[in-house]
């Protein structure tokens, strides 16, 4: 939120002191709010007192020796807000229930998008609907009407690419039958709910930093395993979208792996080694028993599991997977200057523990080794993208920088 009046300037503020009681979840008080959002006592009690008001936040006394008033210590209320998000990924649909902390609360996983997008629509608010049956079992109608209430809006997170300001999806790849579907249209007319649209990749990126994990200035680069590979990069809380929401798409980033040409007409690019159905199609060739009937998911666990039993060609074709991805990682570098890498996505923990190393090892190689970034894992599993989807919204509504 840009604030240009008075009233702007008072919501904006409002935000500003939610955000950091939200990132502070073992409780901050009034003095480090002042010293934090750099406001009045007088400001921050008024806005506090709100927020209470409202039913956002909570304080409760912290007793010490001291004589005198008790500080009070502020915390979220986390469900006096929740959000769902929905993410489409080519091998499946999920759809998630979290609350102000983006902590999940329910989730539904369902099958793959077809080629009818308003079926497809229906799938995911009868999946809502049933989620918020399920929260409400056992309540008064009065406090299950309060849960629906508590449902502010949902975010969608779908492969690129789309137009975000129109909420259409224009023509995502491994999506057959999702071109030009004005997918909030039909999200919106289905639900009664407000709605957001992103990437997944910037949804993903956008999950690692609700938390307030990360310093305020640091530059987060995220590395999206799914299907193929995407990026997201985020300096000082704000995610680079690019001037049609397409920042990112790095499967035509060449590798220098080896001297294999693409369709496009590169040499070595990204997407050659990390396609998913190109690497499982190569596993295959090796001989590796990888189950066919389930999807990746299945397959990866075969492989992972064949690697960690000492199955070298297992290993090496994930070792493989890792350095190309490192040699991605590398140009990335020196194109963001990141101070962390991030890595995450639906198959990247199948891939993770025999990857991560040969990933580490591309990274240390940018600029001459000059400059170290650190590597992780991202925490939130294989349910980033539907986590991510509902923080997008959460961020919509909550955050003083939108």
């Amino acid at each position: 939120m840009r604030a240009t009046t008075m009233p702007q300037v008072g919501a904006r503020n409002e935000l500003v002191v939610l955000r950091a009681i939200r990132v502070s979840p073992e409780g901050v008080d009034q003095s480090d709010l002042m010293e934090r959002c750099g406001l009045s006592r007088q400001a921050v009690s008024q806005i506090t007192r709100r927020l209470i008001d409202r039913g956002l936040v909570r304080a409760a006394p912290v007793h010490t020796r001291r004589r005198g008033k008790p500080a009070m210590s502020m915390q979220v209320e986390p469900r006096a807000m929740l959000a769902a998000g929905a993410h489409l990924d080519p091998a499946h649909i999920t759809v998630t229930l979290v609350d102000m902390l983006a902590r999940p609360i329910l989730k539904r996983s369902l099958a793959r998008p077809g080629e009818d997008p308003a079926a497809d629509v229906e799938r995911i608010a009868t999946a809502l609907e049933d989620m918020l049956r399920e929260l409400g079992a056992g309540l008064s109608d009065e406090e299950k009407e309060a849960v629906h209430r508590s449902v502010q809006g949902i975010g969608v997170a779908a492969p690129g690419g789309l137009d975000a300001a129109r909420g259409e999806v224009l023509d995502p790849p491994w999506l057959p039958g999702w071109r030009g579907v004005p997918l909030l249209d039909l999200i919106r007319d289905r639900t009664g709910l407000p709605a957001v649209l992103d990437k997944d990749t910037n949804a993903a990126l956008t999950a690692e930093y609700w938390p307030g994990r990360f310093a305020a200035g640091e530059t987060v680069l995220y590395l999206y395993v799914g299907a193929g590979v995407g990026s997201a990069v985020a300096g000082d809380g704000t995610i680079h979208r690019g001037s049609t929401v397409q920042a990112g798409e790095i499967g035509h980033l060449p590798t220098g792996v080896d001297d294999a040409r693409c369709g496009c007409g590169r040499m070595s690019c990204l997407g050659l080694y990390t396609d998913m159905d190109r690497f499982l199609a190569k596993a295959r060739r090796a001989g590796l028993p990888l189950d066919r009937r389930t999807g990746h998911a299945s397959a990866l666990a075969d492989l992972q599991r064949a690697a960690r039993g000492g199955e070298a060609a297992a290993r090496g074709l994930i070792e493989e997977y890792g350095a190309a991805l490192g040699e991605a990682a590398r140009t990335l570098i020196s194109i963001h200057d990141p101070h962390r890498i991030i890595i995450g996505g639906p198959y990247w923990g199948y891939l993770d523990e025999h990857a991560t190393p040969e990933v580490t090892r591309g990274a240390a190689r940018a600029r001459g080794g000059a400059h170290e970034v650190l590597v992780t894992s991202s925490t939130f599993g294989d349910d980033v993208g539907a986590i991510g989807a509902a923080t997008l919204f959460l961020e919509r509504e909550l955050s003083p920088a939108t």
